[in-house]
């Protein structure tokens, strides 16, 4: 409690911690990765087209956008959904375990 606090308006009854597992954090990895790299390549790709663009030029570009974007709502919703373990815990009271006696 700080000195120059609010007094809660609601009672504080519990809260909640959540543990991620390692393979919300390997998903992650593997998005950010997968969206650097095929940015770079989609770009590199894309950049080094010189003359005439045909159909099937065009239909490769389309290709490798879309796994990659494919491969990023994968890993991403992937790491959103990762399995999370939530431990649930309600604080001690200020006054606990106070003795007081009177008369």
């Amino acid at each position: 409690m700080g000195l120059f606090s609010r007094k809660e308006s609601w009672e504080r009854t519990f809260r909640l911690r959540s543990h991620h597992g390692i393979s919300r954090g390997f998903l992650a990895v593997l998005f950010w990765l997968w969206g650097g790299v095929g940015l770079l390549f989609n770009a590199g790709t894309l950049f080094g087209l010189t003359g005439n663009i045909g159909v099937g030029t065009s239909a490769y570009l389309t290709a490798t956008c879309l796994v990659w974007i494919g491969g990023m709502v994968l890993f991403g919703i992937g790491a959103l959904l990762a399995h999370t373990d939530f431990d649930g815990e309600r604080p001690i009271e200020e006054d606990y375990g106070d003795l007081r006696i009177s008369r």
